[in-house]
């Protein structure tokens, strides 16, 4: 009977201690899955960041560059409007003026 209590309270110490065990390494387990979450977090936070970071310049450039067309058109307007002949253009607003005043 005494070898029997014996082998109970030996089952129940290794029991408790292979439950200990288990315990320990879930949470081991959970740390390291906390871990693997937060970097994956942070590796898609500066990828984000990155795409970001490249649209914005793709998208400057892209204004850089439609703001230099554009500058470029009126430098040409306005310098074919300075070859007109001032008597020219008097001429013409006379012109409108005048058909304005007829409506």
């Amino acid at each position: 009977m005494v070898t029997l209590v014996k082998d109970v309270v030996g089952l129940e110490s290794e029991a408790e201690s292979i439950v200990q065990q288990a315990h320990t390494e879930a949470k081991q387990l959970e740390k390291s899955v906390e871990e693997e979450v937060a970097s994956y977090r942070r590796k898609l936070t500066d990828e984000t960041h990155q795409r970001i970071a490249e649209f914005q310049k793709d998208t400057e450039e892209t204004y850089r560059i439609a703001l230099t067309d554009a500058e470029e058109e009126l430098k040409a307007v306005l310098d074919a409007l300075d070859r007109i002949p001032h008597d020219n253009l008097e001429k013409q607003v006379g012109l409108i003026v005048s058909r304005c005043k007829n409506l």
